[in-house]
């Protein structure tokens, strides 16, 4: 885990009305800012869709609010790493983040790159490239920063990192394979502050904290909202599928992959996840 403490964000809600503000305030860069000031990190994380994301329907130039968080931040003395998402470049002004970087050196955009950044090694992993980095014999990262559709996120777990964040869609902070794992989803609502040894994962109201040493506490969170962040929304909890589908991948060579799919298949696994890790299914000789 880094060595000093981490502030992530994914898919920035801009424009969208902040849960509990009064009158109906909308988030914009001081929605952030006064988070940031609260928390007090080393280096701000935004796990993509942070220069735009199709589904605000905002109306806003998402790009040019994000560049002045940025400018913001970094003028505070801030670090920000930043990781491009799937919808990122969707008006293609992308460039313009990509630009601030390199003219910033408190700006780090590591897309498909590994940087040091205030003692932790992180390592970008954009939208669609996860399966390319995990086979592509990366070194070793303290921090993975990725924004991968569900189906990819298997690929994370063989990148040789002890923590991983993505964000995307769907809230999740567990241990699964002996790595921390935080799927984040619209902020600020939803954030983690990852910590030596501890982990603070927040979705509204709820607030989550992973401690090493002392296991797990829960504060203003719904049953069923704890076992969704907790577990995962499938009819197999999230981490038993990640061991199946790593599992499989040797069995295959011993089973046969028609026997190993129709069990993984049988444990409720989806067939577009167990595909994207393993291969097309191949039908049975007759």
């Amino acid at each position: 885990m880094p060595a000093a403490g981490v502030l992530a964000f994914s898919d920035l809600a801009w424009g969208a009305r902040e849960r509990g503000a009064p009158g109906g305030r909308r988030i914009d860069r001081d929605s952030f800012l006064r988070l940031i000031d609260r928390v007090d990190p080393g280096v701000v994380v935004f796990a993509g869709d942070s220069a735009y994301d199709r589904c605000s329907r905002s109306g806003l130039d998402e790009t040019e609010l994000f560049l002045g968080l940025l400018r913001e931040l970094a003028a505070a003395g801030r670090h920000c790493v930043v990781v491009e998402g799937n919808n990122d470049d969707a008006m293609g002004t992308y460039g313009r983040i990509r630009d601030a970087a390199e003219e910033n050196p408190l700006l780090h955009e590591i897309s498909g790159r590994a940087e040091t950044v205030c003692g932790i090694r992180f390592l970008g992993v954009p939208t669609g490239q996860e399966k390319r980095m995990a086979g592509s014999g990366r070194e070793d990262a303290d921090i993975v920063v990725a924004h991968a559709p569900l189906a990819n996120r298997i690929w994370l777990f063989d990148l040789p990192a002890p923590c991983i964040v993505t964000g995307h869609y769907g809230m999740m902070v567990s241990e699964i394979v002996g790595k921390a794992y935080i799927a984040l989803d619209c902020s600020p609502a939803s954030y983690a502050v990852i910590e030596p040894g501890r982990i603070e994962y927040v979705a509204g109201g709820c607030r989550i904290a992973l401690r090493r040493e002392e296991g797990i506490a829960v504060t203003n969170c719904d049953p069923a909202l704890l076992r969704e962040i907790t577990v995962g929304r499938g009819r197999i909890p999230y981490r038993e599928e990640v061991e199946a589908l790593r599992r499989a991948k040797r069995e295959i060579t011993t089973e046969g992959r028609e026997e190993v799919f129709l069990r993984l298949l049988a444990m409720g696994i989806r067939k577009t996840h167990i595909e994207r890790y393993l291969g097309k299914r191949r039908k049975r000789e007759v």
